[in-house]
Order: structure tokens, then C-alpha cells, then sequence
């Protein structure tokens, strides 16, 4: 019904040896018959990845050299490059839904008129045999854990303040500008914001389907978070419009612990709210960890209710340490 608008497909990419074969498939094999490019930024790949693209026989797909090899970088050089009426945005780790492109442009034709210029739709979590993939599965999809935010939600179709990559107007880039290069991870934050305050809109479409393979060790997972936190805390400093008050949940918990926990043994008040603290938290730790041991099996409460802890520390650590290099460095630092 909407053949009338191209699609550019832009992959950002970066040693993806283990994954990048089946993502290609996946946005190869799609129902949408009008995806004229597929354009994989390389940062510069040191595995296989590029050995594994070169092999597609498809004449759309063209590796594109990143040598900044950071995510934002690769974006704006494919949205450069782009000729398609509408940008699709790829991750190089996960699959899609054979409807997914067609879903994304549907979306923004039923919409255009409400000033809509950014769809997405909710991420599927593939869980493995691995206990401890299937416990981080499990966190991002807990909203205690990962999965508050709107966009996680995989029942959820509505407006949103961002989307989980996103298909975009191809025009909107010349309005709001492309990614900011300066931000390591928080990015798509920036960019969505930028949409917003131009006056358009971004909606999250729960058919729009697409299936994620997240960090595989514990590990990757806090080291990530902590990544996530330091850039949302340096983005308090330099960007504060893209931080929401659930960003800052976990550094709020940290502060009160470590402060009241050091003045535990001075004040009365201090023993009142470390108690309080700790123990509303733990209480909602462990309903949320018997909550998934009644669905997936009770030999994952143990681990689980180890994660979100360290998972919320880690966070509302790197929320800390990036505020304060912030403040004193500067964001280039």
C-alpha cells in the first residue's frame, strides 16, 4: 500500500562476527519490496564481520568504513549517504520481524498527519540455555530492573519520548540535525529530544517487532550499566533535557544508603531511612525475584535478586562518576 516510499536501511556496526549474518537475513527476508540500500557503517571491525557481509550476494548491501567506530559517528554517515524517503535504523545484534520494515512505514503514513516522524516497536529478549543469559534476559524485562521505560514495554502502543532505534522521515535529519558525536551512548536520547522540542512526535507500535541477544556475562551487563549511568550523569552537566527522573532513580538509592549508612551510628533519623532504604528495597527484590521464579522457574530467584542490585549500584555509580568528571572535565574529557 505504501510502495511509493524507499527505504534506507543503516547498520551501524563493530565486530559483530557472531550475530551480523542473521541480522542481514532478517532485514533481506523482509515483505516490504521497496528497500533500495542497505548500508553497514564498519567501525573498523577486527573479527570476521566484514568477511561475513562480503559473502552476501545482494547488490543493496554496501560496507561503508567508520573510522570514528563510534555508534553516532556511523549514523550520520549512513543518514548522509541515504537516498531512501525514510531511514531505518539496525542494530547489528538483533533480528527482525519479516513485517518490520513494512510496519515502520505504514506507521509513519497513518501518522504523518499527527505530526509523527519516528516509529519502533517493542524488543523481544531471545533467552539461550545459559543460566546467566537467561537471568539478564530477565532484567531487561523486569521493571524493576531495566524495563520501566515506555519503549520496553512490549504491550505498550502509544507516543513515546524515544524508541528503541527507530525508522525515520528521511527530511527530519535536515531539520533537527543528525546525532550528536560528542555523546558515547546516549545518543538516541539526545536525537529523540531534539524532535520533540522541534514540534514532532514519536510513536512506538507494539507489531513493530524486533528480537534482541543482550550482554552475555554479568560481567558485560554491569559494565554496560555502569557505561549507561556515567553518560546520563555527564549528560546532567551538558544535556540535562534528556534526562528523566528514572535515570536518576538508581544514583538517588546510592547516595541515600552510602549517606545515611555513614551517619548510621551518629543520628537516630540516619538508622530510620538507612532501614527504611534498604529494606523497602530488598523487599521489592524479592516479590520481583519470586515474581520470575513462579514463571521461569525458581533456580533463578538466587542470582536474580543478586543482579538487580548490582545492576542499580553499578548505574547510580557511573550516574556519579560521570556527573563529577562532567563537572570538573568538561564532556570531551
Amino acid at each position: 500500500m505504501y510502495n511509493k516510499d524507499t527505504v534506507s536501511i543503516i547498520i551501524p556496526v563493530y565486530n559483530e562476527e557472531i550475530h551480523i549474518e542473521k541480522c542481514l537475513n532478517s532485514i533481506i527476508n523482509q515483505t516490504y519490496d521497496n528497500i533500495i540500500e542497505i548500508l553497514v557503517l564498519d567501525g573498523m571491525s577486527t573479527d570476521s564481520t566484514r568477511d561475513i557481509i562480503e559473502k552476501f550476494e545482494n547488490e543493496k548491501i554496501r560496507i561503508i568504513d567508520n573510522p570514528k567506530k563510534i555508534q553516532s559517528a556511523g549514523l550520520n554517515k549512513g543518514i548522509e549517504m541515504a537516498e531512501g524517503d525514510i531511514v531505518v535504523r539496525v542494530d547489528g545484534h538483533a533480528l527482525y520481524d519479516k513485517n518490520y520494515v513494512s510496519g515502520c512505514v505504514s506507521t509513519l503514513n497513518k501518522l504523518k498527519s499527527q505530526n509523527v516522524v519516528n516509529v519502533g516497536g517493542p524488543t523481544y529478549l531471545l533467552t539461550s540455555k545459559s543460566y546467566i543469559e537467561n537471568c539478564i534476559v530477565f532484567l531487561h524485562e523486569s521493571k524493576f530492573g531495566i524495563g520501566v521505560a515506555k519503549f520496553r514495554q512490549k504491550d505498550y502502543q502509544g507516543f513515546v519520548d524515544t524508541v528503541w532505534n527507530g525508522a525515520f522521515w528521511r527530511w527530519v535529519f535536515d531539520k533537527v540535525g543528525l546525532y550528536n558525536e560528542s555523546l558515547a551512548r546516549s545518543e538516541d536520547n539526545d536525537m529523540n529530544n531534539r524532535i520533540l522540542k522541534a514540534g514532532y512526535k514519536i510513536y512506538q507500535n507494539k507489531d513493530i517487532i524486533s528480537y534482541y541477544k543482550p550482554r552475555s556475562s554479568i560481567k558485560k551487563i554491569i559494565s554496560q550499566n555502569f557505561a549507561n549511568g556515567k553518560e546520563i550523569g555527564g549528560s546532567l552537566i551538558t544535556n540535562r533535557e534528556i534526562v528523566r527522573i528514572r535515570h536518576l532513580v538508581p544514583l538517588i538509592f546510592l547516595l541515600t544508603i552510602l549517606l545515611f549508612g555513614a551517619t548510621y551510628r551518629l543520628f537516630l533519623l540516619s538508622k530510620v531511612i538507612e532501614v527504611l532504604a534498604l529494606g523497602s528495597y530488598f523487599l521489592i527484590d524479592i516479590l520481583e525475584c519470586i515474581k520470575i521464579g513462579s514463571k521461569n522457574g525458581i533456580k533463578y530467584m538466587p542470582l536474580m535478586f543478586i543482579l538487580f542490585f548490582l545492576l542499580h549500584i553499578a548505574y547510580g555509580a557511573g550516574t556519579a562518576v560521570g556527573f563529577f568528571k562532567s563537572l570538573v572535565f568538561g564532556r570531551s574529557k
